[in-house]
């Protein structure tokens, strides 16, 4: 027998299929990852009281189901949540957590088409305001978008609302829905496009 020619070996696995097999396996395995999520999250003052003495005071009454409560502050956030990942749910659950002392009195929500919807798992009123509030979307999509406003008092001795978090018990993990796409080179990543 004479010797081994590697070089015959090695074309003959590759065009043989298993290089296929491999390139298949890493495609699954990426498939099975984590699915990304996009978030966004804008934080608005409406109304707020400064803390001056001599500055003008006023109250926010909001009436919901004939009943009417006062608010000394009001915000907007406002979240946006993008299927980023390579798979459709049939529905996605996820939840938003206010900061220490922040409240949701009213929640609206922005559903791509009548298709799509929103179930609220938490009854929120001005009357019975929430810190955590969780949602069930159902489908979500790839690239399907929706959207929500949450109206949010804070505490009086604050002067602005903490940061939202949002999470979810699907194996997911979200990024910001601004960085639309980016390359990977190695152990660098590109940033192709960032929306303004």
């Amino acid at each position: 027998m004479g010797e081994i020619n590697w070089v015959q070996v090695i074309v003959a696995l590759v065009g043989g299929g298993a290089a296929g097999a491999i390139i298949n396996a890493l495609v699954s395995a990426h498939r099975a990852g984590r699915q990304r999520v996009g978030r966004r999250i804008d934080i608005l003052p409406v109304f707020r009281q400064t803390g001056s003495a001599s500055a003008l005071r006023a109250n926010i009454a909001v009436t919901h189901e004939n009943q009417t409560t006062t608010f000394e502050n009001l915000f907007l956030a406002e979240i946006q949540v993008v299927n980023r990942g390579n798979s459709d749910m049939g529905e996605f659950k996820f939840g938003a957590t206010l900061g220490e002392g922040d409240r949701c009195i009213y929640v609206e929500a922005t559903t791509p088409d009548r298709h799509h919807q929103v179930v609220q798992q938490t009854p929120v009123t001005p009357q019975a305001p929430q810190r955590a509030i969780d949602f069930t979307l159902k489908p979500f999509n790839r690239e399907d978008s929706y959207s929500f406003r949450l109206y949010v008092v804070i505490p009086q001795r604050h002067d602005e609302p903490k940061a939202v978090e949002l999470g979810s018990p699907s194996p997911i993990r979200f990024v910001d829905v601004r960085e639309i796409a980016r390359l990977r080179v190695g152990r660098h990543a590109i940033v192709l496009w960032r929306s303004p």
